[in-house]
């Protein structure tokens, strides 16, 4: 096989297929997602789940020494703008960029009254930032990438993103453990443990990389940036975000497992892999009734040196 039809899908898998994936060593950026309004409304809930289980932005950071932010894989600016809510420096420079506009709002800017509008730019991470934003930034923000690149160009991103930098700039790189997805039952049912090896094993052979949070650690602390941190958050013991974890896991296997069965032979076609990831999901949320699902969460922060 030369090549797999592989779309950034949430509840339009029926769509024609437009990523493609490269199978014979030609690195290509891969999103598992969708860009649809369907998609747009997902993003948010999920920027609000995700900053309940973590931070906006890490304590370690200095926040009033920020005068200028960058966030890659924007999608719809959402974590932008509730940056500028928190910072104490309101004339503070925020730039989002990501490789397609479908998400973004009208005009490629996110209109603040009283304020400069915040610019969204189109650009992939993959490839070198244009001259004008290299060194500019005093934070690169990154989040869930997993779903979009394949392992080998996790240190491309990083070189990018450094670039974007100042001289003592920060970077927050955020992803989700896909390896963790389970519950707190034990033993574990069957159901969690089909859903999460399908997922791992589809990524594995489209040359994604289900272990994200270490490769980030990993390549953050190997590539010139000190005071490197990094953090697990976990819905562990948070008995408020049981609800919403449950919910969004569930969204999390409906976006990816159809196209992972599809991708392993599990299904012959997106519509029988529809059909049986709905039963399992719903398996799996019969076993949440009485169990809590966990979200492993790994952030990893550094300061750029020289």
């Amino acid at each position: 096989m030369s090549s797999l039809p592989f779309q950034k899908l949430l509840s339009s898998l029926s769509r024609p297929f437009t990523r493609f994936v490269d199978m014979v060593g030609v690195s290509r950026s891969v999103y598992m997602l969708d860009r649809s309004a369907a998609e747009t409304q997902r993003l948010n809930n999920q920027h609000r789940f995700l900053v309940d289980l973590s931070n906006l932005i890490h304590p370690s950071i200095p926040k009033d020494k920020l005068t200028a932010v960058a966030d890659l894989g924007t999608g719809t600016g959402i974590w932008l703008e509730d940056v500028a809510d928190l910072l104490p420096n309101k004339s503070v420079y925020l730039h989002g960029f990501d490789i397609s506009s479908t998400q973004y709002p009208p005009h490629h800017e996110i209109q603040r009254p009283g304020q400069n509008p915040i610019p969204l730019s189109v650009h992939n991470a993959l490839a070198p930032f244009p001259a004008e934003h290299r060194g500019r930034y005093d934070l690169v923000h990154i989040r869930l990438l997993t779903a979009g690149l394949k392992q080998v160009d996790y240190i491309r991103v990083l070189a990018n993103a450094r670039d974007l930098l100042k001289p003592n700039g920060w970077i927050q790189w955020e992803e989700v453990d896909h390896t963790s997805f389970c519950t707190d039952a034990v033993p574990e049912p069957e159901v969690i443990t089909r859903l999460r090896e399908c997922v791992i094993e589809a990524m594995l052979k489209l040359g994604l990389w289900p272990f994200a949070p270490q490769r980030v650690f990993d390549e953050i602390s190997a590539n010139g940036f000190a005071d490197v941190v990094r953090e697990t958050y976990t819905t562990s013991g948070k008995e408020h975000l049981r609800p919403i974890a449950q919910k969004w896991v569930a969204g999390v296997m409906r976006a990816l497992v159809p196209p992972c069965m599809v991708a392993i032979g599990q299904a012959g076609d997106p519509k029988q892999a529809r059909g049986m990831t709905e039963q399992l999901v719903h398996e799996f949320e019969a076993h949440c009734e009485t169990a809590t699902a966990l979200v492993n969460f790994g952030v990893t922060v550094g300061r750029r040196v020289n």
